[in-house]
Formats: C-alpha cells, sequence, structure tokens
C-alpha cells in the first residue's frame, strides 16, 4: 500500500512540474503588453476640462500623465510626462465665489504679480525664478465670467532654454482665454 501512495504521490508531483513547465512556455509565448494611453479626463477633478490634443495644441507641449484631487469645491489637475518630473502644468477651479473683480484684485492677486486683461472679471500674471530642481514657472489666475476662480501654472525643467521660458506667457494666456467660463 505505501509503494501505491508512494508511486502515486510522485506521478502527482510529477504532473504538477509538467504542468509548471508548460505554464511558463505558455508565458514566454506571450506577446508583449500594450500600454494604451488614457485620456487626461479619465484623472477626474479639473482634469475633466483637459485633453492632450487640447493642451498641445494651446501650448505645444506634449503631455501623458494626468493626476487630480478634489477639496470641499476646489478641484486640481497636475500633468507631466512619464519620462520626465518637469514640466509640468497645473490648474485649479473652484466651483463658485462671491467675489467681484474688486475684491479678487484686492485679495486674491499674489504680491508681485502683474494684472493682465481679457480674461475672465479679473486676471493676473505672476513669474517665478528656478528653485529647488525645477525651472522658473508661470502662473495666471483669474475669475471667471461665471464666477470661479482659476488657476494655471506651467513650471519648466531647469533645462528650459529662454525662448521657451518667454514665450509660455503668452501660449498660457491662450489657454486660459480658451478655458474661460461664461455665465451661459
Amino acid at each position: 500500500m505505501r509503494s501505491r501512495l508512494f508511486v502515486l504521490g510522485t506521478v502527482v508531483v510529477l504532473l504538477a512540474l509538467t504542468g509548471c513547465s508548460d505554464k511558463t512556455a505558455q508565458a514566454a509565448a506571450m506577446p508583449p503588453v500594450q500600454v494604451i494611453e488614457q485620456p487626461a479626463a479619465s484623472a477626474g477633478g479639473a482634469c475633466i476640462l483637459w485633453d492632450w490634443a487640447f493642451i498641445e495644441q494651446k501650448i505645444g507641449v506634449t503631455f501623458d500623465i494626468a493626476g487630480s484631487d478634489q477639496v470641499d469645491d476646489t478641484s486640481s489637475c497636475v500633468v507631466r510626462t512619464s519620462t520626465d518630473n518637469y514640466p509640468t502644468l497645473s490648474l485649479s477651479v473652484v466651483e463658485s465665489t462671491a467675489a467681484d473683480a474688486a475684491l479678487f484684485t484686492a485679495n486674491m492677486v499674489p504680491g508681485g504679480a502683474t494684472k493682465l486683461k481679457g480674461l475672465g472679471k479679473a486676471a493676473y500674471r505672476l513669474d517665478s525664478k528656478a528653485s529647488g530642481d525645477h525651472g522658473p514657472s508661470v502662473e495666471i489666475g483669474w475669475l471667471s465670467e461665471a464666477a470661479q476662480l482659476q488657476t494655471l501654472k506651467f513650471v519648466f525643467a531647469k533645462s528650459a532654454a529662454d525662448a521657451t521660458v518667454k514665450a509660455m506667457p503668452g501660449k498660457l494666456l491662450i489657454l486660459a482665454k480658451a478655458m474661460d467660463t461664461t455665465n451661459g
């Protein structure tokens, strides 16, 4: 009886080992994994306002990773490339505010910012120098026609060319104007 159990046990072990080697061979024959690009909007939050082609068309930079967050009535989105931490483009949107243009200008415009005309009810631009592990940044904030507070910020890589940095404020303003919401 023991010899039968020993033989049966040996057969089970051999079958199991054979099955494992077949699975290994099957796995080796599997096609490579294909990465499917998800739209920026799939990250949720303020990312629902963006798609990759829209961003690239407006500012000439290609991104492929998006992340978002929502805290109370403020949604945010940050996009970057899968290969580098910078550049990044971020958007924050406060759903609604009772602030008017005067209150926005007096209390919500950061020190050192320049007033912008032609965007929402009131707007500013703030340029910042390189710091830490990133290059300079450009921020545009505005009170939209639909009483939302919106902020776009582009942060460059340390290696960004001066001509690219100088051109970005105009491109970011074009993006902001394309995103400005109205009451209609």
